[in-house]
């Protein structure tokens, strides 16, 4: 199955937000241009109009019979009324329909600009385009004419006025967007941040988000399915409990009667069938109630492991309980009636030999689990160990980039597991054949333990045997 990418709703509102604002803003620009450029037109245009109007009555103050035979030396004087405004213009006097006598003209108006019918044209000159209006009055004929290349300049003009603002409105709305959505969806930040900080088994509400909107039917729900996970924990822990105390009762006694009835047959001499039956099911009841022990094992760390749970253990506790655990291990394996090889047991830095660190720390797992752990690891390693040399337990201070930590090394010399076995071994009721001793849960306490305190239980093919390596974090003294 393909993983979906991930999204950011920050990303998505920033660009929901912004392309809403382009498309508003475009179609009010498109609006604007079209409009302003009809209305630029028009406001050239009326000022050709208004030119012509203003020339021609000033033309007509002055006698046109002087302006007609003598147009040079009245000509200044025109130049200096027509230029002043900026427009091109050309007076002309109009003598008949084809007889027409320029007398002044601007140096930036084109020739034969006054040619033609009155009103607006348009006459091409030198490669440029003009925009011409004519207007005739009493003889007197007045052209004004704007290049429209020019008038296209001053469009751009208005264009880049328009956009430039646009432009730079567009870039501080983005940044604001941004900026007050990270504001705005820090809630989310907020209750990120607290389920990142809680402890796995922790079952209280989570506060983060219930004073948004927005957010409190999601934290309601997120309550509501917390609370439901501790009662349905629990209801199983409550049931693995009730349900190993009340097998081990009868089993108790199933055992005590079978141990008599081996006692009466034994001083009687029976048969050896009956013996044999006999010792075989003392050994499955003895498997039964093992079983039944651990699972009680397994439910009391849950229940240990949850918030409020005892203290940790502290200093030379460590040691102790490590020491314990080995001679709990060896007394068990010489009760069931096994061989019990040597335990080699190594501390470092051993206590008592100048100051060591174990005085400055604090584990997080109380004694009484600690032990459990440890006699887990030594009881697995006790039933599978062959050969003559010894069993090899050893308790570390490890120091690394995350930290000081406890490292318990339990070692044999048995058959050992493969990578393969290695990475299942940890799974309840797993053995790696079905006839084989132990009933499959000890390792399970044991990384049920080490994942309550952040710790870590590794198993390793050893060749011979197998080295199982627990590392336990441990927090600064005080």
């Amino acid at each position: 199955m393909t993983a979906r990418p991930v999204q950011s709703l920050r990303v998505r509102l920033v660009l929901g937000l912004s392309l809403t604002i382009c498309l508003v803003w475009s179609g009010v620009a498109i609006w604007q241009f079209t409009n302003m450029q009809r209305e630029l037109r028009t406001l050239l245009d009326d000022r050709l109009i208004a030119s012509a109007r203003m020339v021609v009555g000033i033309v007509q103050q002055f006698q046109q019979a002087e302006l007609a035979a003598a147009p040079r030396a009245s000509n200044d004087a025109l130049l200096s009324v027509i230029g002043r405004d900026g427009v091109a213009c050309e007076v002309s006097l109009v003598r008949s329909e084809v007889d027409i006598l320029p007398i002044a003209r601007t140096n930036n108006i084109p020739d034969m600009a006054s040619a033609g019918s009155a009103g607006f044209g348009q006459i091409t000159k030198g490669g440029k385009q003009w925009r011409t209006y004519v207007l005739e009055d009493k003889g007197v004929r007045v052209a004004t004419a704007d290049r429209l290349d020019v008038r296209d300049q001053l469009v751009q003009t208005f264009v880049r006025t328009l956009v430039l603002p646009f432009a730079l409105a567009l870039a501080g709305v983005l940044l604001l967007t941004w900026w007050i959505s990270t504001r705005s969806l820090r809630p989310l930040r907020y209750l990120r941040e607290e389920l990142a900080r809680r402890p796995p088994h922790d079952p209280t509400p989570v506060h983060a988000g219930r004073d948004t909107v927005e957010l409190a039917p999601l934290v309601d729900s997120l309550n509501g399915l917390l609370a439901r996970m501790d009662a349905a924990i629990a209801h199983e822990r409550r049931w693995t409990m009730d349900a190993a105390h009340e097998l081990r009762t009868p089993l108790t006694a199933i055992k005590t009667h079978v141990q008599v009835a081996q006692l009466v047959l034994d001083q009687a001499g029976p048969p050896a069938q009956a013996g044999d039956a006999l010792r075989q099911a003392q050994e499955g009841i003895g498997h039964m109630h093992a079983t039944l022990e651990q699972l009680l094992q397994l439910a009391r760390l849950e229940s240990a492991s949850a918030p409020g749970s005892a203290e940790g253990a502290q200093g030379e506790a460590i040691v102790q309980a490590f020491a314990l655990a080995v001679r709990q291990s060896c007394q068990r394996a010489a009760h069931e009636g096994r061989v019990v090889p040597a335990v080699a047991v190594q501390v470092l830095p051993a206590p008592g030999e100048g100051p060591t660190p174990w005085a400055q720390a604090v584990l997080p797992l109380p004694p009484a689990l600690l032990t459990g752990a440890v006699s887990n690891l030594l009881d697995n390693a006790l039933r599978h160990h062959q050969g003559e040399g010894p069993v090899l337990a050893t308790l570390q201070w490890a120091e690394d980039a995350a930290g000081a930590a406890v490292e318990i090394r339990v070692r044999d010399q048995g058959p050992g597991l493969s990578p393969a076995e290695c990475a299942q071994a940890a799974q309840r009721f797993w053995r790696k054949t079905a006839s084989g001793p132990g009933c499959g849960l000890g390792l399970t306490i044991v990384h049920r333990i080490a994942e309550s305190v952040g710790g870590t239980l590794v198993l390793a093919p050893a060749h011979p045997g197998l080295e199982a390596r627990l590392h336990l974090p441990l927090h600064p003294a005080g």
